[in-house]
């Protein structure tokens, strides 16, 4: 049985991250990623009710149950974060393993075998916050602000999987009547609160950040074409003032609630306007959508500081047409041949890893790539 305050907490909290997560995750930011994440919520808040039942009731085959539907959210956090990575989230493992626990744990509940099958689930669920660390390892030291809170929180979880190997030869046989699980079930309830409140952040500013910026190719295009070419005569003449710029309207989905569909797509068509007139004639453009260009542009770093800064004044200059008064600001991201080299793809998520910085940083600025870019696996 878990202390009844733990209990109560743990019914609390896992309520209001699932509240929080479905209304400002995934109805804010719909995707694969938050659909996913806000299952593993739902499942925990679930199962924490289910566990403070199994205290009333004195089943001990749904405490059993509930344990490891707990310990299957955290494999569908890690399917959550292989998603938001642009990988195959293998949902169906995640779902496989939890149903698995979610039997074989209540199906050992009332036997001598459930102290070593309990411990045994622990060490399965550690395993998934490993390759969970894993995977918030290879987003790269640019998201380490993001990624924080879940890697110490699955850090954590490894080391309870460790403490429960450890502390099931410590004991020895458990006595008559007992599984010698009280403690364990008490780590287990307030590592759920703690990991569960962690997970929430990392989500919620990944979900915020919306796709992930990984090496992507774009699809065949006039511009990848044109683009390609420019950069390979660049690269086999030596030619290093090349560089790909990832523009972006700041804040599009606060613009869209702010201003009608009329208003907005002045909006729109005015930085695409902005966009196209401050850049000079030779700049390769492609829009795509209403609030996103990527350009390729041939000139030295000094005269792209200054084409930036004009373009950043003239998107943010107040257009008097406007119905109400919202400032509107544009986010860059610069990469250039120098640094990242002269493939188009390395060069486009260079460009956007800069931008998602330069967006965190508050937008309405520019954010030029400083070194190479980690290689993602």
């Amino acid at each position: 049985m878990i202390d009844p305050t733990i209990g109560v907490v743990l019914v609390a909290l896992s309520t209001v991250n699932t509240a929080v997560m479905i209304g400002l995750g995934f109805f804010r930011h719909p995707s694969r990623a938050s659909a996913i994440w806000s299952f593993a919520f739902t499942l925990a808040m679930v199962t924490s009710y289910g566990w403070i039942a199994s205290d009333v009731t004195g089943s001990a085959a749904l405490r059993a149950g509930c344990a490891g539907a707990l310990l299957g959210a955290t494999i569908f956090v890690w399917a959550g974060v292989r998603a938001w990575r642009g990988k195959r989230p293998f949902v169906e493992i995640a779902a496989g393993v939890t149903v698995v626990l979610c039997i074989a744990l209540p199906l050992a509940a009332e036997s001598d075998a459930f102290g070593l099958a309990f411990r045994l689930a622990f060490v399965v669920g550690a395993a998934f916050a490993a390759l969970t660390l894993a995977e918030l390892v290879k987003m790269g030291a640019r998201m380490r602000h993001e990624i924080m809170p879940l890697a110490l929180a699955s850090s954590g979880f490894i080391l309870f999987g460790v403490l429960s190997t450890v502390d099931a030869f410590v004991q020895g046989a458990p006595a008559a009547g007992s599984d010698g699980l009280d403690l364990m079930r008490n780590l287990n309830s307030m590592a759920s609160i703690v990991y569960g409140g962690a997970a929430l952040i990392t989500v919620l500013l990944l979900t915020r950040d919306g796709a992930p910026i990984l090496r992507t190719k774009m699809a065949p295009s006039p511009f990848r074409a044109v683009a390609e070419d420019r950069l390979r005569r660049a690269e086999a003449l030596g030619d290093k003032w090349w560089c790909l710029l990832d523009i972006r309207l700041d804040d599009p989905v606060d613009l869209r609630e702010a201003f009608s569909a009329t208003d907005f797509a002045r909006v729109a068509d005015r930085f695409a306007r902005d966009v196209r007139s401050v850049l000079p004639a030779d700049a390769d453009i492609v829009s795509h959508d209403d609030t996103h260009m990527t350009v390729l542009l041939p000139r030295p770093e000094g005269a792209v500081r200054g084409l930036l800064a004009r373009l950043l004044d003239r998107v943010a200059t107040p257009d008097p047409t406007h119905p109400i008064a919202v400032r509107v600001s544009a986010t860059i991201g610069w990469a250039g041949v120098d640094v990242v080299g002269y493939d188009l793809d390395d060069l486009l998520a260079a460009a956007r890893l800069a931008g998602a910085e330069a967006q965190r940083s508050g937008g309405d600025r520019w954010e030029r790539v400083s070194a190479a870019p980690p290689s993602r696996g």
